[in-house]
């Protein structure tokens, strides 16, 4: 068995899909799907069910996952202790981010990662799906670090290291009925048409939360996923919504207000707990908390 067989092992597991844990890897099909046949072959069991187009790990796949994965860590965690000896850092880190981080600058953390770290390789991948996503492909591993909004200080299972918190305003047309009031409480709410973003994402989740805490019920009319998608409905009369302070702009047409009870947007950087960073994210993790300075209100 060879290391490079284990590796595609997890890459194909993690995606389900041969073509798209090819891709992960950076290597052709043809030699993922040949390499993982031999790692079958030497284990004398069937790692995937094939079935067109579609896969997923048999029995014994799902017993060698976690084993794969702690295999490769102890590799990579060796390969770290002899490149700390010679003062080097490599690797490769896959980085979740959300669509919209607030005040965190990515782009000058990536900057100095590779002005400081030449060999290390920051892959980032951007989700439309929300955090609930990135928590669950970084449990999975097909996430080493991520952005996320998660509305309490803490999530079972991973590590939080807090970057961003703002207010989330509630937006309504310049013509809505409550427009000129300088707050609103959740309760002059409840029969709004609320425009809001999918189940799974942190400002989601938090105006849900405010809501079913204080035995409140809303009616969520339209999901978008875009803040800016969002204000063009709410313009248009075509519902309300909470935003994140730095999503609004200018806000021309609408009036913004702020709720009786303050409500706020945090990002934090995320990581599994289940096992230790290695030294490439170690660097990355320590880039954002050098650069990125959370002010709580």
């Amino acid at each position: 068995m060879q290391l490079f067989h284990l590796e595609y092992f997890l890459a194909v597991a993690e995606a389900l899909s041969f073509t798209r844990g090819a891709h992960r890897v950076n290597i052709v099909q043809s030699a993922v799907s040949a390499g993982i046949k031999q790692l079958e072959r030497e284990l004398g069991a069937e790692l995937f069910v094939r079935q067109g187009r579609s896969i997923r790990l048999t029995p014994a796949g799902e017993v060698l996952l976690p084993r794969a994965r702690v295999v490769l860590a102890d590799v990579q965690a060796a390969r770290d202790a002899v490149d700390a000896a010679s003062g080097t850092v490599r690797g490769t880190v896959v980085l979740g981010t959300l669509a919209h981080v607030g005040s965190i600058d990515v782009l000058r953390i990536l900057q100095e990662v590779r002005r400081d770290y030449p060999d290390v390789i920051v892959k980032l991948r951007q989700t439309v799906q929300g955090t609930r996503t990135s928590l669950e492909d970084l449990r999975s591993g097909a996430l080493d670090l991520a952005l996320v909004s998660v509305p309490e200080q803490a999530a079972p299972g991973f590590e939080l290291y807090p970057m961003h918190v703002e207010g989330i305003d509630f937006v309504c047309s310049a013509r809505h009925r409550l427009s000129g009031r300088k707050r609103v409480a959740l309760s002059e709410l409840v029969d709004e048409p609320f425009i809001d973003f999918p189940e799974g994402w942190g400002n989601r989740a938090t105006v849900d939360n405010s809501f079913s805490s204080a035995a409140l019920n809303r009616t969520v009319s339209t999901e978008v996923v875009s803040f800016s998608m969002a204000l063009e409905l709410v313009r248009q009369d075509l519902g309300v919504v909470f935003l994140p302070r730095s999503a609004l702009g200018k806000g021309a047409g609408m009036g913004t207000w702020s709720i009786k009870t303050p409500l706020s947007w945090r990002i934090q950087l995320a990581r599994s707990a289940a096992r230790q960073p290695t030294a490439a994210e170690q660097a990355l993790i320590l880039k954002f908390r050098q650069t990125t300075q959370p002010v709580f209100p």
